[in-house]
């Protein structure tokens, strides 16, 4: 029998700026309560350790696996994870948890999709149901094992005219597409925030562009712009998934830039790339459209999106609920129950999967 569970979620991504935790009630069909959610930093020395993990490239899984540096820092964030859940969930009751946690790898291609943080040990500590490495099974049927999100988008679509467009910006950005009869489409599209968090902490030591103030103030180079819009991960015809590292080999373009400058690109690199994936590859694009997730709270992204998509007004997507603020986290507590249940995370149309595909490994060290 299907029945409501308080579930706790964390989205680590791979960005570093912040982890976020939410706790909803749900059937894994219908949300009926969002209870709580946060955004909370990482501590400064376990983001430096990640970023240079996520920055190092070519890892094999069997590297991944072997490698002490990488089975440290996947302890390290496990403790922390354990730790921000513990004290989020004092008073409240918790029924099971799901943790989508820091992507260092995802190569769909060799279906190695690495996520940092150890089920069995977080389940452990934490002594309740737990669901992580939503990722594996999607992969395993022959999908791009991203976007995770589609299921939940769709239950907050319910009573939305349609067509209508989620802009998901998390570390990357995708587009969620819900038509007039309900079919969808999803996919990766873009870069998100970890590009700009990328410039900004290598060339400031800044862990983003708080409040958008220095893509206001810089100018867009558009030769760089034009060059990186040419990226052949951007033109792949979907489904596809993507992740920074797609993106790493052209951040040079930015260099020589000033700090300024160089945000301001990369912004509206990110709202022209996500603007023509909604030409290409949507079948129209609809008056209808939200944005969502972390890039959400960026005003200077926001507001080239909105040239871009002009004269549709795009509202962020607490104007649904005001309780949407950390939509990561909550998509991944909502994906949790739907595991626990038996229910699909990815289809066809959004992974290119063989058929609808529940994901996550369940630990239950009680």
């Amino acid at each position: 029998m299907i029945k409501s569970l308080n579930a706790l979620g964390i989205y680590g991504g791979s960005s570093l700026n912040s982890v976020e935790i939410a706790l909803l009630s749900t059937d894994g069909i219908d949300v009926q309560k969002f209870i709580k959610s946060a955004s909370l930093p990482y501590p400064e020395e376990l983001a430096l350790q990640i970023r240079a993990l996520i920055e190092r490239r070519g890892w094999t899984f069997e590297e991944l696996q072997n490698n002490p540096e990488v089975q440290k820092t996947r302890e390290l964030i496990s403790d922390f994870y354990a730790e921000i859940c513990r004290e989020f969930s004092q008073d409240e009751t918790v029924d099971c948890f799901g943790i989508d946690g820091l992507t260092i790898v995802n190569d769909p291609l060799n279906r190695c999709s690495y996520q940092l943080e150890d089920g069995h040990y977080l389940s452990l500590k934490l002594q309740k149901p737990l669901i992580t490495h939503f990722h594996k099974a999607d992969l395993l049927s022959g999908g791009q094992a991203s976007p995770l999100s589609p299921a939940f988008f769709y239950i907050l679509a319910i009573d939305r005219p349609k067509p209508l467009l989620f802009i998901d910006i998390e570390t990357v950005t995708s587009l969620i597409y819900i038509g007039q009869s309900g079919e969808f489409i999803a996919f990766d599209c873009a870069p998100g925030t970890a590009m700009i968090e990328d410039w900004t902490f290598r060339h400031a030591r800044m862990q983003t562009d708080y409040n958008g103030k220095l893509a206001a103030t810089g100018h867009v180079d558009s030769q760089i712009m034009s060059s990186l819009l040419k990226q052949k991960a951007l033109l792949q015809t979907p489904p596809k998934s993507l992740d920074i590292m797609c993106f790493s080999d052209k951040k040079e373009h930015l260099e020589g830039l000033s700090l300024e400058d160089g945000t301001a690109t990369a912004t509206a690199f990110i709202a022209e790339a996500v603007y023509q994936a909604a030409l290409d590859f949507l079948p129209a694009v609809p008056q209808n459209i939200f944005v969502a997730g972390e890039g959400a709270k960026n005003p200077s992204l926001l507001r080239l999106l909105k040239q871009n998509f002009a004269p549709r007004d795009i509202p962020n997507l607490t104007e649904i609920n005001p309780n949407l603020t950390a939509v990561g986290a909550q998509m991944t507590a909502f994906n949790a129950v739907r595991r626990l249940y038996g229910l699909p995370l990815t289809y066809p149309e959004t992974t290119g999967a063989c058929e609808p595909i529940t994901g996550g490994e369940i630990y239950e060290n009680l």
